[in-house]
């Protein structure tokens, strides 16, 4: 098995062959590697700075493979933050890429398998959500909802979808 770790001062990461060997994977400014819950494989953002346009990827541990999962789109959507659901579901944050204002996303999910990315919320650009908790349940979306019509004053935003809406979502064809 291969291993990673993750240089927070360097702010880049490590693979590390069964024989020891370290080699850098991402040096410019990755995310901090989620590892799926078996521990076989593990999702980083790269690069993850703003207004800087990077992509999911997704690193096997059992053989060293990088595989680019969601890059951005023609929109200049990017990934944003990214967490397992399960040993093969990725749930992500995916919102514009450039700017203020525009600090989140919408929450959709990607199979590592099918590699089709679902849309499992539809906020308008007054909400963002920045970060994503699971819970036995669901997974609790938190972010900022926009006061103002200049888009300058904001409060905590919460919410959360159940994991059975998530799974009927993410089963859906579009």
């Amino acid at each position: 098995m291969y291993k990673l770790f993750y240089d927070e001062t360097k702010e880049e990461i490590y693979q590390i062959s069964p024989d020891g060997k370290m080699v850098v994977i991402a040096d410019s400014f990755p995310s901090k590697p989620e590892f799926s819950p078996d521990k076989n494989k593990a999702i980083y953002i790269s690069p993850l700075e703003w207004e800087c346009p990077g992509s999911l990827y997704l690193y096997n541990l059992e053989n060293g493979y990088i595989t680019e999962l969601v890059s951005p789109d023609k929109n200049q959507n990017i990934p944003k933050y990214a967490i397992w659901l399960d040993n093969s579901t990725i749930v992500l944050i995916y919102g514009f890429g450039w700017g203020t204002v525009s600090m989140g996303g919408n929450v959709y999910t990607i199979n590592i398998e099918e590699r089709e990315l679902k849309q499992i919320t539809n906020y308008s650009g007054e909400i963002q959500i920045t970060k994503l908790e699971l819970n036995s349940d669901f997974v609790e979306l938190i972010g900022i909802r926009y006061i103002d019509e200049n888009f300058n004053e904001f409060v905590e935003y919460r919410d959360k979808i159940f994991l059975e809406e998530i799974n009927n979502k993410s089963n859906n064809k579009y």
